[in-house]
């Protein structure tokens, strides 16, 4: 795997008129989105909006963290993209990563469980909290998940609620 340098998908929302109970920020690791254009294409479609019905689009410190498997025949190396996951957590300091997908949760977790069992759970990466669910390509495809996808994005917006001071 590839880690992309982490980029905000909302750079022009007003620090002014985020909401308090959205946290510190958010960083979303996915695959499937293109690291140049990652709100472009139907996924990421579906991903701006399922982050807009959040109200994620009001802050201004949601980033996306694209992962991308290295073309067969070329330079690229993958490499294990844990420790630089990491460091990126570490630096940006969101209030909740969001991991997108079964390759995206075990490159970022090193964990090999069904994503069933990995959705079940509170992950953490360099102390912050990870929820694992669905990835957008994979919604489109299965459209059924989609309630399941947004209960884990509503779980993962209350841990954060819950978290932030004055809420």
């Amino acid at each position: 795997m590839i880690l992309h340098a982490a980029q905000a998908l909302y750079p022009t929302a007003d620090p002014a008129q985020t909401p308090a109970e959205l946290g510190a920020g958010w960083l979303v690791v996915a695959e499937s989105l293109s690291p140049t254009e990652p709100l472009a294409g139907d996924a990421g479609r579906l991903l701006d909006n399922m982050l807009r019905a959040m109200r994620l689009h009001r802050h201004p410190r949601v980033y996306l963290a694209a992962l991308e498997r290295p073309q067969a025949g070329t330079a690229a190396e993958a490499i294990d993209i844990a420790p630089l996951l990491h460091d990126m957590v570490a630096a940006l300091r969101p209030a909740m990563v969001l991991v997108l997908g079964h390759v995206a949760a075990r490159a970022a977790l090193a964990r090999t469980e069904p994503l069933g069992r990995l959705r079940a759970e509170l992950h953490q990466l360099a102390g912050c909290p990870a929820i694992v669910t669905y990835d957008p390509a994979f919604l489109l495809r299965s459209q059924g998940n989609k309630a399941a996808a947004w209960a884990d994005l509503c779980r993962a917006l209350a841990l954060v609620q819950a978290a932030s001071p004055g809420t």
